[in-house]
C-alpha cells in the first residue's frame, strides 16, 4: 500500500569517502577519487548540516526513474547518461553517527523521494573528495521499526502457537494521518459496492482529493474514500474485505 511504502523513513548509511562511482554506492565502477587525509569530524558535521530540511536532490542516472518512456538504469546500462533534473525532498534529520576516516556513518529521516546513494554522492563532492554509499540499513519505514521486525523463523513460530494476533497490525495503522468517518448499514452498502455518497458534516468541510480512512458502526475497518469536490461526494477508493475467517494484517 503506497500509505506504507510512501511514508517517512530512518536509514542508518555508511558513506565512503574518497572515491565516486557510477552508481554511487560500492557496485558501480570508481570514477573519481580524493584525499581525505584532512578532513576532520567537524568537517562532516558542517557538510551533514547543509542536508537537513528541504533540499534540491539531483536523482542518480541509476535509478527507476523514466526519460522518454525508458528507466534511467537501462540508459546509464548502455553508456548514456541524461541531464536529470533536480527534486524537492525533505530530511527531518541527519547526524552522524561515527567517523572512521575515511567512513562516515550518517542516520537520516527523510521523507518519499530521497536517494541516499545521491546524499553519498552529494557529500563527498561538497567535501571535495568524493563519496558513495558503502552500506544502508533501513531502520523505520512509517510506523514500522525495525526493531519490532519479526524474523521469518519467529513468524512460523508466531503462527504455530497463534501468538500472531499479538504482533499483527490492522491494516488502517498506518493510516493515523486520515480524518476517520463512521457510516451506518446504508452507506456502508454503498460503499460495498462502489457507489459515492454523501455525509453531510464531512462533505461541506472537504477539500478536493482529500481521503479519508471509513469504519463500521461496530469499529470494522470499511474502506478508504475520496472526495470529488466537483460532485461534493466522497467515492470509495479502496474497499477491505470484512468476512473473512481470520483478521488480515501486517507484521
Amino acid at each position: 500500500m503506497e500509505n506504507v511504502v510512501g511514508g517517512s523513513k530512518t536509514y542508518l548509511a555508511a558513506v565512503e569517502l574518497g572515491a565516486s562511482t557510477d552508481t554511487y554506492d560500492a557496485l558501480g565502477e570508481i570514477t573519481e577519487r580524493g584525499d581525505t587525509s584532512g578532513i576532520t569530524p567537524g568537517d562532516v558535521e558542517r557538510a551533514v548540516s547543509a542536508f537537513a530540511g528541504e533540499i534540491q536532490q539531483v536523482p542518480p542516472m541509476y535509478s527507476a526513474l523514466k526519460r522518454d518512456g525508458k528507466r534511467l538504469y537501462d540508459l546509464a546500462r548502455a553508456g548514456v547518461e541524461v541531464e536529470r533534473e533536480p527534486r524537492s525532498v525533505v530530511v527531518h534529520d541527519i547526524a552522524l553517527k561515527d567517523w572512521a576516516p575515511p567512513v562516515a556513518t550518517l542516520q537520516v529521516d527523510c521523507g518519499k523521494g530521497f536517494y541516499m546513494r545521491s546524499l553519498a554522492y552529494d557529500l563527498g563532492q561538497a567535501l571535495g573528495c568524493g563519496g558513495h554509499l558503502k552500506t544502508l540499513a533501513r531502520l523505520r519505514s512509517g510506523i514500522f521499526t525495525v526493531s519490532d521486525a519479526l524474523s521469518l523463523d519467529e513468524a512460523e513460530e508466531r503462527f504455530a502457537d497463534g501468538s500472531w494476533r499479538e504482533v499483527i497490525h490492522s491494516p488502517d495503522a498506518v493510516l493515523g494521518e486520515m480524518r476517520a468517518l463512521i457510516v451506518g448499514n446504508r452507506l456502508e452498502e454503498m460503499i460495498r459496492n462502489g457507489r459515492a455518497f454523501t455525509e453531510g458534516g464531512t462533505s461541506s468541510q472537504a477539500q478536493s482529493g482529500e481521503r479519508c480512512r471509513v469504519y463500521t458502526t461496530d469499529g470494522r475497518f470499511l474502506a478508504i474514500v475520496i472526495f470529488d469536490a466537483e460532485l461534493r461526494q466522497w467515492r470509495p477508493d479502496k474497499v477491505f474485505a470484512l468476512n473473512y475467517a481470520e483478521p488480515i494484517g501486517v507484521f
